[in-house]
């Protein structure tokens, strides 16, 4: 009943209301790849009204956050929507600057991120929310949109010592590597090759070389039609078995490739600390069997930090070295001092 009712509520008449419905949609299922949420904001992309597409394309963008075509199979579509709606020429401008937006939101921090009102407990995130707020209603100022960014989590596993330092260890994910691997990233449109297209010649022209090389060259020097031909056949033969070879070359490179993706893939996955570890991900992570961590929390499921104990007490321990950031404008420039205040004065007309 629910899905019915939004269904009816996105196709109001109203179109403030489908646009508000939209984003409604998007925010309650972001990060989630609901199929039901996706099948209801298609139609909508197509809508006659300029901002009611932009909507749908942002709520779409905020449903697919760090998802995969492992995990949602319409995800290349959406993808290919952005793109191909970004560079149309006779689109409508609110229209890209939203593909342009939700291209950024199904991409956010690099696709570690994803969108949330709530932290990794389960308490609610009064900063997401507000940046959820204010990011609704960009339609009025569009550098509103910027507040979104309140509303991105980092996605993450950490594991930390007694010292709350990094120790070198892996996390064991039991679910195949292809199953929360990145996308894909975008490939640049390959250029093609020119064709050299052979110049034309005219009939009056070669019987002109013709006559001059009858008149000019020796009888050893000339060739007969009959010979010519034979030659002119050889190099169009030379350059079909070249094509055939090619051609070979190019389908022993798909089989190979064809070959590696057939081969069973692994049931589980090692990942170094720290880990990228998605939201459904936490529920099939562990710590290897042969570690020598093991989590102080026993619980459900890995995320966010976790601190470890040592069962090798007393042992050194592998560290993972951290980098303390640094601008270089502290190094190269002085600060310059403020002007001294000017002396009092009193002001007569």
């Amino acid at each position: 009943k629910q899905w019915y009712q939004r269904r009816v509520v996105i196709t109001a008449g109203n179109s403030h209301v489908r646009y508000g419905a939209a984003l409604a949609l998007g925010i309650s299922c972001a990060g989630s790849g609901m199929k039901e949420a996706l099948s209801i904001l298609e139609p909508m992309i197509n809508d006659p009204v300029n901002y009611v597409r932009q909507g749908a394309l942002l709520a779409s963008a905020m449903v697919l956050v760090q998802q995969n075509e492992h995990m949602c199979p319409k995800l290349k579509t959406f993808k290919d929507l952005f793109s191909k709606t970004m560079s149309d020429k006779h689109e409508d401008v609110m229209v890209k600057f939203g593909a342009i937006l939700a291209q950024g939101i199904i991409n956010a921090g690099g696709r570690n991120c994803t969108v949330s009102m709530r932290t990794q407990y389960g308490h609610t995130n009064v900063p997401s929310v507000v940046g959820l707020l204010v990011f609704t209603h960009t339609w009025f100022w569009f550098p509103l949109s910027h507040f979104l960014c309140l509303a991105f989590q980092p996605t993450y596993l950490i594991g930390l010592n007694k010292d709350l330092k990094m120790p070198v260890m892996k996390f064991k994910s039991c679910a195949k590597p292809s199953t929360y691997a990145y996308p894909p990233l975008l490939e640049p449109p390959k250029e093609k090759e020119k064709e050299k297209v052979s110049t034309a010649v005219l009939s009056t022209t070669a019987k002109k070389a013709a006559k001059s090389k009858s008149s000019s060259a020796t009888p050893m020097e000339v060739d007969t039609p009959a010979a010519a031909d034979k030659k002119a056949e050889e190099k169009k033969e030379e350059k079909k078995e070249e094509n055939k070879e090619e051609k070979k070359e190019e389908k022993k490179e798909k089989a190979d490739e064809e070959k590696k993706e057939k081969k069973e893939e692994a049931k589980f996955e090692l990942i170094a600390n720290p880990a990228r570890v998605l939201v459904e991900q936490r529920n099939v992570m562990d710590i290897e069997s042969s570690s020598r961590y093991s989590s102080v929390w026993n619980r459900n499921g890995l995320g966010g930090f976790i601190v470890l104990r040592d069962t090798k007490g007393g042992a050194e321990e592998d560290i993972i070295e951290t980098l303390q950031p640094t601008t270089a404008a502290e190094d190269t420039t002085t600060e310059e001092k403020e002007p001294s205040p000017p002396e009092p004065f009193e002001y007569t007309e």
